[in-house]
């Protein structure tokens, strides 16, 4: 993400529902490979997220709901993952 000398500085806090809670961190994760520049903490129940770049609020707050919910299929579906792995290679 490249920095704009007039971009304005703004967080964005993005409440986690309950059960999502156990992918927070993964999901945090992939968020900081897509913007490296962005500052990311947890708090309380909800996903806090600092920028100055040219990414808007909208975008962001977007970007941690979809990363949230993919950490949870991704979690939900590997023991079915796994042994269609395990079917076919017959390991």
């Amino acid at each position: 993400m490249a920095k704009l000398a007039n971009a304005a500085e703004f967080e964005v806090v993005v409440q986690i529902p309950p059960r999502f809670d156990k992918y927070v961190d993964a999901a945090m994760l992939r968020i900081q490979s897509l913007y490296p520049a962005c500052r990311l903490s947890r708090i309380d129940g909800a996903i806090s997220i600092g920028s100055s770049g040219s990414v808007t609020e909208d975008h962001l707050r977007g970007t941690v709901l979809h990363a949230l919910y993919r950490e949870k299929i991704y979690a939900e579906t590997l023991s079915m993952r796994q042994a269609l792995f395990r079917a076919v290679t017959g390991r």
